[in-house]
């Protein structure tokens, strides 16, 4: 995954609800494909990084968004 030195000014973390200038990643966005493109959202790395959860029986990482 490629990440960014700068997070867009005009976007919030989803996870944080910040827009502080921090490395950040595109995550894309379920349901957003059409014709090969989808939507994405900047997310900051350290972010992911802090609050990332496994859910072995299910199998999924995820974490809790304020």
């Amino acid at each position: 995954m490629r990440t960014f030195p700068n997070f867009p000014n005009r976007s919030k973390c989803p996870i944080c609800g910040t827009n502080n200038d921090e490395e950040c990643f595109l995550a894309p966005i379920d349901g957003t494909v059409s014709e090969n493109n989808e939507q994405a959202a900047p997310v900051h790395v350290d972010c992911m990084l802090k609050r990332a959860r496994y859910n072995e029986a299910v199998g999924l990482i995820y974490v809790f968004v304020e």
